[in-house]
């Protein structure tokens, strides 16, 4: 079997306390309640089992939904395949991907000091793969969340029970149109689920913390570790001008994070180097990846 595929399963028992991991291909879904299982792209189920039925199987259920979404690259609800702008690039995000889940992280991705290109993501590409369009959904985000209102659930929403749930709250008029019309930008962005806004949203933050208006300084040894009540990050400099970034939901261990990262970084600094050049906005002008002097 493949390792990463057993590395995989193995972060599923240890994260859902679960007695046993695995993958089933065909047959009939368990109904035992001791058994929480999700679909994956591929039609097979990841499933987890459980010596007694877990105290709040609906949780249970929506973390193995996130895990699973995770390793597959993929929402298990959108199934968009990642394309393949090329087989260096393609090889970096799959080498992202693989050390999002060992760093137990919801996303990773690679960025430089000062273009706007992202050169590497665990998510699977979409048209605003951008710094400058990830702050812009970072701050849109942190926007719609300090006006006390829970983003991912309003994302699910149509206009009209929008309108009625922000009616609900406390917000003023003004305050209300300036949140929907965040809103409305961010679904703009395309149709995703939950799980799979949540890790766009905590990788825009990432972004945002390591390179956006606010960043603060690099700290000592090119490591960067921040944590506030949006998101937590840890990111890595590499080649002197870029950065590797993992994204988290929040408190993460630091040492899973550096470990998994010390592990990755010299294939994540080939595959980099190896990039051809990329041109981040039609018409703009060719970005040559630097060597490392």
């Amino acid at each position: 079997m493949d390792p990463a595929l057993l590395r995989f399963l193995d972060l599923v028992q240890r994260e859902l306390s679960a007695d046993d991991a695995l993958i089933e291909l065909g047959g009939r879904p368990s109904d035992d309640p001791r058994t929480s299982w999700c679909t994956l792209p591929n039609g097979s189920r990841l499933v987890a089992r459980f010596a007694e039925p877990p105290g709040e199987p609906a949780k249970v259920a929506e973390r193995l939904a996130e895990l699973a979404a995770t390793f597959a690259g993929v929402s298990l609800h959108d199934a968009a395949p990642r394309p393949s702008p090329g087989a260096s690039t393609h090889r970096l995000d799959d080498e992202l991907e693989g050390l999002a889940l060992r760093a137990g992280a919801l996303g990773a991705v690679v960025v430089d000091d000062t273009s706007p290109v992202v050169w590497g993501t665990s998510e699977p590409r979409r048209d605003e793969v951008d710094v400058e369009d990830a702050v812009l959904l970072a701050r849109w985000a942190d926007e719609v969340e300090r006006a006390g209102v829970n983003l991912i659930d309003l994302l699910e929403l149509d206009d009209a029970a929008l309108e009625q749930a922000l009616a609900t709250t406390s917000l003023g008029a003004r305050e209300r149109e300036n949140v929907a019309g965040h809103l409305q930008k961010i679904r703009e962005r395309g149709s995703r689920s939950p799980a799979a806004w949540r890790r766009q949203v905590a990788i825009a933050r990432a972004i945002d913390r390591v390179r956006g208006p606010a960043a603060s300084e690099g700290s000592a040894h090119g490591r960067f570790i921040g944590q506030d009540d949006q998101v937590g990050v840890y990111a890595r400099s590499f080649a002197n001008i870029y950065r590797v970034i993992l994204a988290y939901p929040g408190p993460f261990s630091e040492l899973q994070a550096e470990g998994a990262v010390q592990q990755a970084l010299p294939q994540i600094e080939r595959l980099v180097l190896a990039l051809p050049p990329i041109d981040p906005h039609p018409g703009a002008k060719i970005l040559r990846l630097k060597r490392p002097t």
